[in-house]
């Protein structure tokens, strides 16, 4: 299962924020600075200060709506988490969840090969993953010495395994867990836990430092929970939530919109009003069968199997007038509806069980609740919320809307009405309904934004007339009809609907219901102009960043400008792609990792790499990131000690196997994916081999310098490999067509408004000296229409000359002429060899993108050699002037 871009870019977030902890060693710091690089400052609009409940260990919440995937991302993110931290080899996980639903569901998923979530841990982990219960913990199953050190050993438990009284058992002496805990001790990880013997489980998972998932964070805010919390001793927290506690550091947000654009989940929801209780049942029972009808013709056309579900929302048993779950099956049956297509799923009563609600062969198209479906009950085909209660009934259509929201195999139905949510009320209930209703989107991470509301009034109950759209405010104040005369009803329906859920019955048919049709006419209209939007929204918001500003720093084009940059397109580099036996070539984006293809590491020389062992700088754990920078971070002195005492009494051949694995098990996944395990082993051995003796002893106190050197050297012939092939290929297999269109609106980090001409409303304001001066020479020559700061940390959003290097510009400007002029500037420290290839890139940029683009590259003083290289001085005389 691919990941959504809304997923990417919470991982995103969630790995840059790991990067500024490494940087800061500070989990407040951290969280100052990853909101820095998105205009945001803690404390200030309305942006929370971090909230440090651990006592300086990390802990970030992500919220993610319902339907969005949080366990995935969770999944995914373990792996970010472990190399961001990248303190130890091997690491534990305890996955918190609130409910036991969830915990069935959790460890089913993580423990199937087969499934999404295992499959992200395998590839993150080589496949060496063990995912534990409270029971395999308490019997030392999977959990030692060497299975701790050797994988990942993942544990999903429930907040009350160490909080109710059966929870006690995990505070208990343990002998099975002896070996591991003695062994904490001699080598100082053991911690002592309050009312805990030193055996115990707890005892035992807080020796590990383990990190910790806390999913549906906001059921974890008594105090118990953050004892717990405290208790086991965590180096990282990371928190998923659709609603996110007040006292939780946010560092992304996923909205609403994202989701539906990116076929998550059926949104609208829409809230429609009938006359009484009958009218609600019926109604429900034949928007089922059109949806079902219009799901079978959608399927033969190509379309997925979906049998929409109606969760009729039953009364509590409070009374002999309740209308109960009991009396609402029976009259469903009555009316002529299959028994086993309908089934009672209450706080007492399961009628579903394990069956798959999503087999083709399941019959089931009504499920009767009261309250019981909250969170780790999932059913995407359940498209139709119909409410009986009445308005004095304690029954909450909020603890259930969220049920109906999932989209069927996460993708839009090629069917408009198969998109979106219904709730069906009646009159007395109806604003009390919404806002439930209301209160239940808010609590599966949505908003009022996402709710449509469809009145139908009548003078009479049989009579219908179509529904009309009307605000919430206008329905707000309309008068409610009195339905107490409703609590005893019976439902009939005209001969072809006597079996309206069947869908064997090819003569049921709904035609003749002008109501329904009303509905889903309605319905296919509101969906496509929210769909729409959606798309709309998310394209503006594509780049946003953490999305935690909701529009703050957020600026669009200056309207004076926007006709210029209307049709335009910046020309990028595209690659061609072979065909296979049946398929075409094609001309894809190119991206720089192509070039590797047949880059050999074991044809590659070691003399590059330069081993300086002098000094003690003690040891380290070191994380190379995205940008092939190493992040070192330092080792408890117990561990030195420990890994010291290991060392001295290897074989030299022992040594040089050690420093090998060593080096390379710094490289993180995506380093090692982009060069092959192979090639790096062959590599780094004939490093370590032509080492002298003095070199391996002294790898202990200076392992980040070796493996500084070994990248540095292999990111450098990389990069030589990746020019010449760039080089050749081009006007052959990589091209250079229009691609980027600038986004409507962007997220400005530090917003600057005292420059004129510019592109957006504000512009990046980070800038240095020469920076400075150019944004004010543009600002004040009359030969620009407009000009844009280009921020390289944004990336997603920004344009960048895609070649053998991601080169993003300082700025892209536009002449009155309407020329285009890509500008970096360098101050005389920066001008290296990187100043070449950008150089080199740009110039060929340019002159392949034709009459009408420029590249220059201009520095404080003195100018590389070059007819595109100019002095700050000499570019305003020629250029601007």
């Amino acid at each position: 299962m691919e990941l959504k871009n809304y997923q990417r870019k919470v991982l995103d977030n969630l790995a840059k924020y790991l990067t500024c902890y490494g940087e800061t060693g500070s989990a407040a710091d951290a969280y100052r600075a990853y909101l820095a690089d998105d205009g945001l400052e803690p404390g200030r609009g309305g942006v929370a200060r971090y909230n440090d409940t651990l006592s300086g260990v990390p802990s970030v919440c992500v919220k993610v709506p319902t339907g969005g995937g949080k366990t995935f991302i969770a999944a995914n993110a373990l792996g970010l988490i472990c190399d961001g931290l990248a303190d130890r080899p091997a690491d534990v996980v305890v996955w918190l969840v609130p409910r036991k639903e969830i915990l069935t569901q959790t460890l089913r998923q993580l423990r199937d090969p087969g499934n999404p979530l295992r499959m992200a841990l395998d590839r993150d982990f080589a496949h060496r993953v063990e995912v534990l219960d409270k029971e395999d913990g308490l019997r030392g199953r999977g959990f030692s010495r060497a299975t701790v050190e050797d994988q990942l050993t993942l544990f999903v438990l429930s907040y009350d395994s160490f909080k109710n009284k059966d929870g006690r058992r995990a505070y208990a002496e343990n002998s099975q867990l002896m070996p591991l805990t003695d062994y904490q001790r001699s080598t100082g990880q053991a911690v002592d836990v309050s009312g805990a013997d030193s055996t115990a489980l707890i005892s035992a998972l807080a020796g590990t430092n383990p990190i910790i998932v806390v999913d549906e964070s906001h059921h974890a805010q008594s105090e118990l929970s953050q004892e717990m919390l405290r208790n086991l001793n965590p180096r990282f927290v990371l928190e998923l939530t659709a609603t996110p506690r007040a006292s939780s550091n946010v560092i992304s947000r996923v909205t609403a919109r994202e989701l539906k654009s990116e076929q998550m989940v059926k949104l609208p929801v829409i809230v429609y009003r009938r006359h009484g209780k009958r009218e609600v049942v019926q109604d429900a029972v034949l928007l089922q069968r059109k949806l079902e009808q219009i799901a079978i013709a959608t399927e033969e056309t190509g379309g997925d199997y979906v049998r929409p579900i109606v969760l009729l929302q039953a009364e509590a048993n409070t009374s002999d007038e309740a209308e109960t779950y009991q009396k609402l099956k029976q009259k469903l049956v009555d009316a002529g509806i299959p028994t086993e297509q309908v089934a009672i799923r209450t706080g007492g009563v399961d009628e579903i069980g394990s069956t798959d609600l999503m087999d083709r062969r399941c019959p089931i198209r009504y499920i009767i609740t009261v309250e019981a479906l909250a969170e780790g009950w999932d059913c995407p085909f359940a498209y139709i919320l119909a409410t009986v209660a009445n308005k004095n009934s304690r029954v909450s259509v909020e603890q259930i809307v969220g049920r109906i929201l999932r989209q069927p195999y996460a993708h839009r139905s090629k069917a408009h009405s198969l998109n979106i949510s219904y709730v069906l009320t009646s009159p007395g209930d109806f604003n009390q309904t919404i806002d439930q209703v209301i209160a239940g989107l808010n609590g599966a991470g949505f908003s009022k934004r996402d709710l449509r509301t469809s009145d139908i009034q009548a003078p009479e109950p049989q009579a219908q007339t179509n529904p009309h759209q009307g605000t919430l405010d206008e329905l707000a104040h309309e008068g409610t009809a009195d339905d107490t005369s409703d609590d005893d009803f019976t439902l009939t329906f005209p001969d072809d609907h006597a079996h309206a859920g069947d869908a064997t019955n090819e003569t049921a048919d709904t035609q003749g219901d002008s109501s329904v049709d009303d509905i889903i006419e309605d319905a296919e209209k509101t969906e496509e102009d929210f769909q729409n939007q959606a798309e709309e929204e998310a394209e503006q918001a594509s780049g946003s960043g953490t999305g935690l500003g909701d529009g703050i720093n957020q600026f669009k084009i200056r309207e004076a400008v926007a006709a210029s940059v209307e049709g335009l397109q910046l020309p990028q580099f595209r690659a061609q792609i072979e065909g296979g036996l049946f398929t075409d070539e094609t001309w894809v984006p190119f991206e720089k990792h192509m070039l590797l293809a047949n880059f050999d590491l074991t044809k590659c020389g070691t003399a590059g790499v330069t081993i300086v062992s002098s000094g003690m700088e003690n040891a380290r754990q070191v994380d190379v990131d995205e940008d092939d920078e190493l992040r070192v971070r330092q080792l408890a002195q117990s561990q030195q000690d420990e890994l010291r005492k290991l060392f001295a009494h290897y074989t030299d051949k022992t040594k040089r196997m050690t420093v090998r694995d060593g080096i390379m098990s710094l490289m993180t996944p995506q380093f090692r994916s982009t060069y092959g395990d192979r090639g790096l082993r062959d590599f780094v051995g004939r490093v370590v081999k032509d080492m002298t003796s003095e070199q391996i002893d002294s790898y202990m106190d200076n392992g980040s310098r070796y493996s500084q050197a070994v990248v540095d050297e292999i990111n450098r012939q990389a990069k030589g490999w990746c020019r010449d092939r760039f080089m050749k290929q081009l006007n052959d297999r990589i091209v250079l067509e229009p691609s980027y269109k600038f986004p409507s609106s962007m997220i400005i980090r530090n917003p600057m408004t005292k420059y004129g001409r510019t592109l957006y409303e504000a512009e990046n304001g980070k800038l240095d000296g020469i920076e400075n001066d150019m944004a004010d020479a543009l600002s004040n020559s009359e030969k620009v229409l407009w000009w844009h700061r280009i921020d390289e940390h944004r990336k997603d959003g920004e344009f960048c000359i895609n070649g053998f290097i991601n080169h993003y510009p300082d700025f892209i400007a536009m002449t009155t002429d309407g020329a285009i002029m890509a500008i970096e500037t360098k101050g005389e420290h920066l001008k290296n060899d990187d100043s070449r290839d950008k150089l080199d890139l740009g110039t060929r940029w340019a002159l392949m993108a034709g009459h009408g683009y420029r590249y220059c590259m201009v520095f404080a003083h003195d100018a590389i050699n070059h007819e595109n290289s100019y002095t700050f001085d000499e570019f305003k005389k020629r250029l601007l002037a």
